[in-house]
């Protein structure tokens, strides 16, 4: 087929071009009387590379069910190559907002359908990495869909492109994290809420004055320069919006399933005792739904969390799945290990396709 013009790409009719990206052209399409987005990637191996790895991510976050806050996946077809996505009419979050300016509460909820949305995204340990008013649909009033995982990157690898002002610092410098996703979430409430975009620079960032303490608090928090200031994860930032505060974190922590735990000398954490566990841990973890986020594994196994001298030591005590760290780009095996400030963990790991993926992930911060 020739990309630029329409015609069929295997059993789906091209209709009109929706968009054009860095690395690939966004196309309406119809297969019988069902109409779904088509995106076919531009004509270099790069861009056919990351188109695949979009789709496996899309089709990863559809699972154990679709995502009501993300665009559901259909299918990918190799030979074309193409990714077939549900179509959601509605305007953009910026056509919606064209103009006007969000009241306090409508500000709120679409916020917390785009940090639902991250929960899903975040437990995979990949960041969505591009959100902004042009990338979130409304197909009914303040009901978000976040589109577009054409830069979803895993947390700990390179970000690929970036957006002046939705953009978190260290996203703009490559270094990919849950919290870029955090800042990227505060700046979108700051545009519902000024009906401007933020500024191109992190330092000029100016909260309102006519909002209530609380979602001043939010924004400052979640826009904060530095990632380790921000909120440790969708759920807690979520939590706060809603009016709860969350303590700001200070010293050696580990945020793990929306859990922040405080480290002084040493805990453990395994499983729920009616998941197989033993319940004895200092801290343990439960199994979400019916998507299981522990592999199966020894009852008996748990992790520890130790100091030594100066630094904390993860060690695997026969933990289900094993205990991972994230070195670079790749997931690596270990028994005892120090970690390092922003060191991401993971209870378990498995591979889909080209990526590795977390069962329980965490992240632990030295101050």
């Amino acid at each position: 087929m020739n990309r630029g013009s329409l015609g069929k790409v295997d059993k789906y009719t091209l209709i009109r071009m929706l968009g054009e990206g860095g690395f690939s052209k966004v196309f309406l399409a119809r297969r019988e009387r069902e109409l779904v987005v088509l995106k076919l990637p531009k004509d270099d191996e790069l861009s056919r590379y990351l188109l695949a790895e979009e789709a496996e991510i899309l089709e990863e976050v559809s699972k154990p069910v679709p995502h009501e806050n993300i665009v559901g996946f259909i299918e990918w077809i190799p030979d074309a190559p193409a990714l077939v996505e549900e179509y959601v009419p509605g305007p953009t979050l910026r056509e919606a907002f064209s103009g006007r300016i969000a009241t306090q509460g409508d500000a709120i909820r679409v916020a917390l359908g785009c940090l639902s949305a991250l929960e899903r995204i975040h437990s995979l340990g990949i960041a969505h990495g591009d959100i902004k008013p042009d990338n979130i649909i409304l197909p009914k009033p303040l009901h978000p869909v976040l589109i577009d995982m054409g830069v979803a990157r895993k947390f700990g690898s390179k970000s690929l492109a970036a957006t002046l002002g939705w953009s978190a610092p260290e996203f703009l410098k490559g270094e990919v994290s849950p919290e870029s996703d955090i800042y990227s979430v505060g700046a979108l409430l700051l545009f519902m809420l000024t009906g401007r975009d933020p500024p191109e620079d992190p330092s000029s960032v100016k909260i309102p004055s006519n909002i209530s303490d609380n979602l001043k608090y939010v924004l400052e928090r979640s826009l904060n320069p530095e990632p380790w200031g921000r909120f440790g994860s969708a759920s807690e930032m979520s939590l706060a919006l809603m009016g709860r505060r969350i303590p700001q974190g200070e010293g050696p922590r580990l945020v793990i399933q929306g859990k922040v735990i405080n480290l002084t000398s040493k805990i453990t954490i395994g499983r729920v005792k009616r998941q197989g566990g033993t319940g004895n841990a200092d801290v343990c973890l439960q199994e979400i739904g019916n998507k299981r986020l522990l592999p199966p594994g020894p009852p008996l196994g748990w992790v520890e969390i130790s100091k030594v001298g100066g630094e904390f030591w993860i060690s695997d005590m026969g933990a289900p799945g094993g205990v991972w760290i994230q070195e670079g780009m790749s997931w690596k095996r270990v028994m005892d290990y120090p970690l390092k400030h922003g060191q991401l963990i993971s209870i378990g790991l498995r591979v889909k396709g080209r990526m590795a993926l977390p069962y329980v992930l965490g992240r632990f911060y030295s101050r």
